[in-house]
């Protein structure tokens, strides 16, 4: 699968706002295999416009951000597929004196469920709705010039249209020290805590729990080579353990790596390559192992055309 994408953004200066960017954007999809069939057959093109905004709201240190795309995927053979779709972020970038700071915020997804986990000769063609809210909490903390500490918490509910026994809820808790040092490298320990609250599967008039909890603990690296490129890498070791589905738990290394390379004033490329447990974007009650690969480059065109594509 392929995605292009081209935006039209257009620039307002408020008095009362750091940045007010609203855009329009299109797009276009091409799925060889929209249901995931044996038999191959269901090649569509989806069609995307949408319109949304960036904002930067200043008051003294403090920075209120409030984001928004609105969205309507327009399918070229399966009109029933047709969505509204939606991606909210507001957040509230704090800071109190010099050595505290952190983010409070709220993010709003709304989105259709894939068509990758359909059973064999159970093939689903209905519309469903996936919604996902999250909220969170962080503060890090100087405690001293060259360390730095920092603690967050994570809420996050997600809920189907259709597929209710796929509703979930998760609570984490993340604590990490960084060591800084003068060329603009960092170094840390962090530990992230994350409980799954699933539903229960009945087999047999039996009722199992799907409940799982996660710890990752994990070595990170962060290094900023110049203006132009940033990286970031996490490895460590991850255990996953159901309350009592046993057979299910997973042990082992994971990991993950960000590159961000500005190539020229109008270029850039965003490459990540990751393995670690994952459900899937919420789409199953067990996980798999997910080991992967992405390519994002941007084309800025002109100032008010830009050019995304992504490879994974």
């Amino acid at each position: 699968m392929v995605f292009l994408a081209v935006i039209f953004p257009a620039s307002t200066s408020f008095a009362a706002l750091e940045k007010f960017d609203p855009y329009i954007f299109a797009g276009v999809l091409t799925d060889s295999n929209l249901f995931r069939s044996p038999d191959n057959e269901e090649n569509e093109t989806i069609w995307r416009l949408g319109a949304g905004f960036k904002s930067d709201y200043k008051l003294s240190r403090q920075h209120l951000i409030l984001d928004l795309d609105v969205f309507r995927d327009i399918y070229n053979n399966f009109d029933e597929l047709d969505y509204t779709g939606v991606d909210g972020l507001a957040k509230w970038k704090w800071q109190a004196g010099n050595l505290w700071s952190g983010n409070l915020g709220y993010k709003y997804n709304r989105s259709p469920r894939s068509y990758n986990q359909g059973l064999p000769g159970a093939i689903t063609r209905d519309l469903d709705i996936r919604t996902r809210q999250t909220g969170y909490f962080d503060a890090g903390y100087e405690i001293h010039p060259d360390w730095r500490l920092i603690g967050g918490l994570e809420l996050q509910d997600v809920s189907y249209q259709t597929r209710t026994r796929l509703d979930r809820e998760s609570s984490s808790g993340l604590l990490e020290v960084q060591y800084q040092n003068t060329l603009n490298t960092r170094i840390g320990l962090r530990g992230k805590y994350t409980a799954n609250d699933l539903n229960d599967t009945e087999i047999d008039g039996v009722s199992i729990s799907n409940n799982y909890d996660q710890t990752t603990v994990s070595g990170v690296f962060y290094w900023e080579g110049s203006a132009k490129s940033a990286l970031e890498l996490r490895l460590g070791y991850t255990d996953l353990n159901y309350d009592e589905l046993e057979e299910r738990n997973f042990n082992g290394f994971s990991g993950r790596l960000i590159y961000n390379w500005d190539l020229t004033g109008k270029t850039k490329m965003d490459i990540s390559v990751w393995r670690e447990p994952s459900n899937l974007n919420d789409e199953i009650q067990d996980y798999v192992l997910s080991t992967g690969l992405s390519i994002q480059p941007v084309w800025e065109a002109t100032r008010k055309i830009t050019i995304v594509g992504l490879l994974s």
